[in-house]
């Protein structure tokens, strides 16, 4: 037995001494430089063979995107080194020719990832009528696989695109200057996304960002977010009781970021937004792309991860003071990834209180699940406190609201009125049946929830001076709240075919009619306030097909349904009209009336405790 492990030995050793080499074709130039475009210094007349000594991943960014390219250290016959790519030729104009980017591993995820969901597809269609004990795994899996499959198509068609470095660098610096032990500079960032680097960092060990931004995209997009489409048909099943609601609630979610787009202007205030086809080319609808389906080496994608996660939790765990440790500490993790997650702790307050009243059931019972989570929570919270003390002088001062010292005001009600406009306008497909649906549904715990989990955030992002940055990600969140409002509506219950084809009608009549755009001013819709009541601009023939396919549909919807035709014709109008700031009166409606039926659940509850005869 000694023999084989010491010939493997030597065999491993020997070629450790032989070194990494790398084939360069004909045509392919070395650089003097780890840059793009760089000097050439060689180029390969024939089939070469050099020694690899190292590799240097390089970035080649235009906002908001950027192009990898992992350039290989050679050393050449004369003993001076270089950088060159196999993949990259000089093309006897003096141009360099780009190739085929496409890691070779890509290609069996791509077929893993389609065979896996055509199995599962056809394993519920055959069992479509059978009493399966699977199925309800089954259907929690079918989004997360359809989404993965999808975004494995578009950035394998996109190559080595990925999302510029933004946000990032300062998550970097914090961690680079921890595990320099040098904390001569201030954190002017959170450290959650900081922590959730260090193990790649660790891994990779080369003390530069650019390496970690595809491993971490990857993990974000292909892990993370598709476990946050998991946990959401978790919350989903559980809140509204049904697997197939559940299911298509997620399905929207999987399929929604590739084929709604938008175009801001904020040169002329202007906004539209609209379906297409998903784009795998260097541009902006590309980005949005990535973005919101989490391939990027941002915050928001493991944010919303584990706030969805605190509330899985406190569903599906039994009752306990380590439940609510666990949720809370769950909680106060997420919080060092975005501050702003604690606009969800009145949600998840409703949830305790109207999904689970075991944990309030009797002022000891409710002091000691209240202690045990106030502590968790301060305790998954601890190493932001700490940042804070150190750089700000106090555990509760953030660098976003250190405003004595002349920082940036990042708060203000004047930043409301071009944020809410941009924000309406691109979340338009969502908020519209998803506002619609939250006063239409009948459970009045759940629409309390719902309203309390999707509206406080984005109210916050409307006077957020930065919302500008990005319409989805600072408020992803919040979408799994809406899509539950639309499956749980009740509108869709029971639906025959002939009243799937008039909604199929419909849908064709909205993606064939684009969307009115919206100006983010105020004074404007003031001066010519028909501008609310009317869409802005021509009106073509293509839009008025789609007008009357909106209208033909709801009618004959109404006259066999009257609730579901009365919803199709108020989202239709809505959607035709456009207009964001109507929207953004619609979540503040909506979040009333949820107090309103907190207050009537609230009433009641206290009368049924009262003793008779009072």
């Amino acid at each position: 037995m000694k023999k084989p492990a010491l010939l493997l030995l030597c065999l491993l050793l020997a070629a450790a001494g032989f070194g990494a080499t790398i084939t360069l074709e004909p045509g392919t130039p070395v650089f003097r430089t780890p840059e793009l475009p760089s000097e050439v210094i060689a180029v390969a007349s024939a089939r070469t063979e050099l020694p690899e000594t190292g590799s240097k991943l390089v970035l080649i960014q235009r906002h908001p995107l950027a192009r990898y390219y992992r350039l290989s250290e050679v050393r050449l016959p004369d003993g001076r080194s270089g950088y060159t790519h196999p993949r990259i030729l000089l093309t006897p104009d003096g141009n360099l020719d780009f190739g085929n980017m496409l890691e070779w591993w890509r290609y069996p995820l791509a077929v893993l990832l389609c065979g896996g969901l055509a199995a599962l597809a056809v394993t519920l269609w055959k069992r479509r009528r059978e009493e399966d004990p699977w199925r309800r795994l089954e259907l929690g899996l079918l989004p997360v696989l359809l989404r993965m499959t999808l975004l494995v198509l578009l950035v394998n068609s996109a190559q080595n695109i990925i999302a510029a470095p933004a946000d990032e660098t300062g998550y970097y610096s914090n961690l680079i200057h921890f595990l320099a032990g040098d904390f001569s500079e201030r954190w002017h960032f959170t450290v959650g996304t900081s922590i959730f680097y260090l193990p790649f960092e660790l891994l990779s060990g080369t003390r530069q960002l650019a390496d970690l931004l595809i491993p971490v995209s990857w993990a974000e997009g292909f892990l993370i977010a598709p476990l946050s489409l998991f946990l959401g048909y978790l919350i989903a099943r559980k809140l509204t009781g049904s697997d197939r609601k559940a299911c298509a609630a997620m399905l929207i979610w999987a399929v929604l970021p590739f084929v709604w787009h938008h175009r801001p202007d904020f040169t002329g205030r202007l906004f539209v937004a609209f379906f297409e086809f998903p784009s795998a080319e260097f541009s902006y609808r590309h980005y949005i792309n990535l973005i919101a389906c989490g391939f990027s080496a941002m915050s928001d994608t493991p944010s919303t991860m584990l706030v969805l996660l605190c509330m899985t939790i406190l569903l599906y765990c039994r009752v306990s003071r380590r439940s609510a440790a666990l949720a809370a500490f769950v909680f106060g993790v997420s919080c060092m990834f975005r501050i702003n997650n604690i606009l969800f702790l009145p949600a998840i307050a409703a949830i305790v209180w109207l999904r689970q009243p075991e944990y309030l059931a009797g002022v000891r019972r409710t002091l000691t699940n209240a202690t045990a989570g106030a502590g968790a929570f301060l305790l998954g919270f601890l190493p932001q406190m700490l940042a804070n003390w150190k750089f700000f002088g106090s555990p509760l001062k953030f660098s976003y609201t250190n405003y004595a010292e002349g920082a940036h005001t990042y708060l203000h009600w004047s930043f409301i009125e071009l944020n809410s406009a941009f924000y309406g306008t691109v979340n338009q497909l969502v908020w519209i049946p998803g506002l619609l649906s939250l006063l239409f549904l009948k459970d009045r715990k759940l629409r309390i929830i719902l309203a309390l989990w999707a509206v406080p955030v984005i109210w916050f992002f409307f006077g957020y001076s930065h919302g500008t940055d990005d319409p989805i990600r600072f408020i992803l969140t919040s979408y799994p709240a809406f899509f539950i409002a639309i499956a749980a509506c009740g509108v869709w219950d029971k639906l025959t075919r002939s009243q799937i084809g008039w909604l199929l009608l419909i849908l064709a009549g909205w993606i064939v009619c684009i969307p009115n755009a919206s100006y983010g001013s105020f004074g404007w819709y003031f001066a010519e306030p028909h501008h609310l009541l009317w869409r802005t601009g021509l009106f073509p023939p293509l839009a008025a097909a789609g007008t009357a396919a909106m209208a033909a549909g709801s009618v004959a919807l109404f006259l066999t349904r009257r609730k579901l035709g009365i919803f199709t014709a108020l989202a239709s109008v809505l959607y035709l009209l456009g207009n964001a700031y109507w929207l953004a009166l619609g979540l503040a409606a909506v979040l009333l009336l949820a107090v309103w039926d907190m207050a009537q659940i609230g009433c009641r509850t206290w009368k049924l405790r009262q003793p008779h005869g009072e």
